[in-house]
């Protein structure tokens, strides 16, 4: 009787605000400060950060560099970031309401930065901010491109709102960011026999399992090999 024997394809993701600590020298209060802007394809998420060693490491770790999203004030009102570890692929949000970001660490969040401020509202532009209620990882989108929110919006993103201010220097569009799909499949000896597209890492995570406890794969592992993964796809 052979055992069966499985094997998951996992995605390392390199986690985020922990990675490179850079004193950051208080300027004036018209100062500016470029944020970067990344994007991770195996998760679906966008990070931000002024910090240019970070963005650097990220590049080098499986994210791609967009450009600079927006120009930050050196001080104003104060916007922090949580992280949530217990979201598959990791999640980042940003909010200028600091007993929102403390309901969250209570909750099981982490701090980023040790809490202290990662950015500052102030100046005359709007940074918008978009809520996809059907991912837990890469949730939220901010940016300052009007085009790039309303796209959001009419995929079936919401809670499009203003999130805080930046200042009047005019950033670098972001690229257009690419789709991508998920495609959870099952081989039995070598050969791919089961497989479904997915929208979402976690839709393919749940037929993985579900195929898992199946009469049909556990009958079949009993004879065979069978082995499972999953592959990101560029749509």
């Amino acid at each position: 009787m052979k055992i069966k024997t499985l094997v998951m394809a996992t995605v390392a993701v390199l986690g985020i605000g922990t990675i490179v600590s850079v004193n950051q020298t208080k300027a004036s209060a018209d100062s500016t400060m470029p944020v970067y802007r990344l994007y991770n394809h195996n998760t679906g998420e966008h990070f931000y950060t002024k910090n240019q060693a970070e963005q650097q490491q990220l590049s080098t770790h499986g994210w791609n560099y967009e450009g600079i999203g927006w120009y930050s004030a050196t001080s104003g009102a104060p916007v922090y970031r949580v992280y949530n570890p217990n979201s598959v692929g990791g999640d980042h949000y940003y909010t200028m309401s600091k007993y929102e970001a403390q309901s969250l660490v209570n909750k099981g969040w982490h701090w980023d930065d040790k809490g202290q401020p990662v950015f500052y509202s102030e100046g005359n532009n709007n940074l918008y901010v978009a809520y996809n209620p059907n991912t837990s990882s890469g949730s939220h989108n901010y940016t300052m491109n009007t085009y790039e929110q309303n796209s959001l919006l009419n995929k079936g993103w919401i809670y499009g709102k203003v999130a805080w201010k930046t200042m009047s220097n005019s950033p670098t569009p972001p690229k257009p960011q690419p789709t991508y799909k998920y495609l959870g499949w099952f081989s039995i000896d070598g050969v791919r026999q089961y497989t479904k597209l997915c929208d979402t890492v976690e839709e393919c995570h749940a037929w993985i399992d579900m195929m898992n406890q199946s009469q049909e794969i556990i009958s079949q592992g009993f004879d065979h090999s069978i082995n499972y993964g999953l592959d990101t796809i560029e749509s």
